[in-house]
């Protein structure tokens, strides 16, 4: 015959029948929060305004080109529906307003946190609008910041609706920004550098703000000059370079980013396609650099070559002194070059 078991036996059993358990409750709770939330009943009112009596319910998701996977469909189901376009329709269901670059985008399979923001796999409003990691609402979600996400797969002036990330750009370089945050490879070498502002993550708008306006409030022994008093006048100009500063921490993807399309074009002198009489490129060749466009005059060759444009050489790269002076806001767009 056994001898009962002791005391100390029966509290360890107990005491691991209560972990078990406790382990068994926090498993059902993620399952029920990951998959509970408003998407079920937005479901419901979307079909029954668009007249289906009979509908599948459920989660729904599509995988990103960028990599995400984005349930923002499950709440938002009648972003293609073009009776759902009417300003009185409410959100979550009214359509997406329909443009060219919004087709392209679908049709890409660029997903809605992409440009949007927020936390595409939330199931939850409050996550799913909210700054990854945190409760604040994503100003990615609303213009003009949206400009933003145009950067994680275009330069800069690469597409027309980010101008106000195009300006952001130039005022970065106008205000000497990249002296002390310079964005070519490793991110340092400044006159009295601070951080790799593509690596300190996303913050928020208010902090960004702060640090442009008051920078000892965010770091105490900060020697950045306060540019509070240079937006006063232009809060707009502020907004720019916020927009610009928010841009530079996205992620970029790599399967669908046009990002690297010229990059090649930056090791190329100018003289390569402009050499000769008149220093006319042949080809079918347009310039797109918003940065060469908007001082095309000041940059002509012609200018200091009238007659004729001497070939490109290996010594010295073809690279004019004037030129290259130009050369250091290339990393403006083409980042880590």
């Amino acid at each position: 015959m056994n001898a009962e078991p002791g005391k100390d036996v029966r509290f360890w059993r107990l005491a691991l029948l209560l972990v078990g358990l406790l382990a068994l409750g926090l498993a059902v709770w993620v399952v029920v929060d990951g998959t509970g939330g408003d998407w079920q009943g937005h479901q419901e009112d979307f079909f029954a305004r668009i007249g289906v009596k009979q509908a599948r319910v459920e989660v729904r998701q599509i995988r990103a080109c960028t990599g995400e996977v984005d349930r923002c469909v499950s709440c938002h189901l009648g972003g293609e529906r073009d009776e759902l376009r009417d300003p009185k329709v409410p959100h979550p269901h009214r359509a997406h307003p329909k443009d060219m670059l919004h087709h392209q985008h679908t049709a890409q399979r660029i997903a809605c946190s992409a440009c949007h923001g927020g936390s595409g796999r939330a199931l939850r409003q409050t996550a799913a609008h909210a700054m990854p990691g945190g409760t604040e609402l994503d100003p990615l979600m609303k213009q003009p910041h949206i400009q933003a996400s145009c950067a994680r797969c275009h330069l800069p002036g690469a597409v027309k609706p980010a101008d106000r990330l195009l300006a952001g750009a130039r005022l970065y370089a106008e205000l000497g920004c990249a002296v002390c945050h310079p964005l070519g490879a490793g991110g340092r070498g400044g006159f009295d550098y601070g951080p790799d502002l593509r690596t300190i993550g996303r913050k928020s708008l208010a902090y960004l703000k702060t640090s442009l306006s008051d920078p000892l409030a965010n770091f105490a022994d900060s020697t950045m000059p306060a540019f509070g008093r240079t937006f006063e006048e232009n809060p707009e100009a502020e907004i720019d370079l916020l927009i610009f500063l928010e841009s530079l921490v996205l992620t970029r993807p790599a399967d669908c980013s046009q990002r690297d399309r010229s990059d090649y074009l930056l090791d190329q002198a100018c003289a390569s396609c402009h050499a000769g009489s008149g220093g006319k490129a042949s080809g079918r060749f347009e310039h797109r650099c918003p940065f060469i466009l908007a001082r095309k005059d000041e940059l002509r060759c012609a200018n200091c070559h009238p007659q004729e444009i001497p070939k490109a050489t290996r010594l010295g790269g073809g690279f004019c002194p004037r030129i290259q002076q130009e050369r250091n806001r290339c990393s403006l767009c083409h980042e880590g070059r």
